[in-house]
């Protein structure tokens, strides 16, 4: 019996799919919020038939590029954890963080991180920007679905959750 893997962009989350035929076309909604699903190569395929989707390519070169980025900066962002770490140092992590993935920062948060590079008292601008550093998601969001990368990217910086169940599909 056929296994598939999708994943809900809306969920940020893996689910696998049992079918009784091979389908390489259709995609089931999302068992949690009836969402549209992406297929994805699971490692189980990908190990047995040597194969990849064409159409994960560009997925996997941006999240190959942000794995870099992040390895790159893991000692920067490491020292970051210290209590005594520099805010600016923070921003200026982000920043590049956001650079090598293409997006933007949300106007507010934008804001809030140059009033720290200019040296203001961090404690002042989290009380004034407390709600934007506490947002999921602090990139700028359009109704252009090419901005929605910003989301995407933002999630790509931790992995998604896997469903348990196998769900059968028809």
């Amino acid at each position: 019996m056929p296994l598939y893997e999708f994943y809900c962009q809306s969920c940020h989350m893996l689910f696998i799919f049992r079918s009784p035929r091979v389908d390489t076309e259709s995609v089931p909604p999302c068992p949690r919020c009836n969402a549209d699903l992406k297929r994805e190569v699971s490692a189980f395929s990908y190990i047995m038939r040597g194969k990849n989707d064409s159409g994960m390519n560009e997925d996997a070169e941006v999240k190959n590029r942000m794995d870099q980025v992040v390895a790159k900066m893991t000692d920067r962002m490491q020292a970051l954890a210290d209590d005594e770490s520099d805010p600016r140092e923070a921003v200026s992590v982000l920043r590049a963080m956001a650079e090598a993935g293409g997006v933007q920062f949300k106007p507010d948060v934008m804001e809030a991180m140059a009033r720290i590079d200019s040296g203001e008292d961090p404690e002042k601008i989290d009380q004034m920007f407390g709600e934007v550093f506490d947002t999921e998601n602090p990139f700028s969001e359009n109704e252009d679905d090419s901005e929605l990368k910003n989301v995407d990217w933002w999630r790509r910086l931790h992995d998604p959750q896997r469903d348990p169940e196998w769900h059968d599909w028809p």
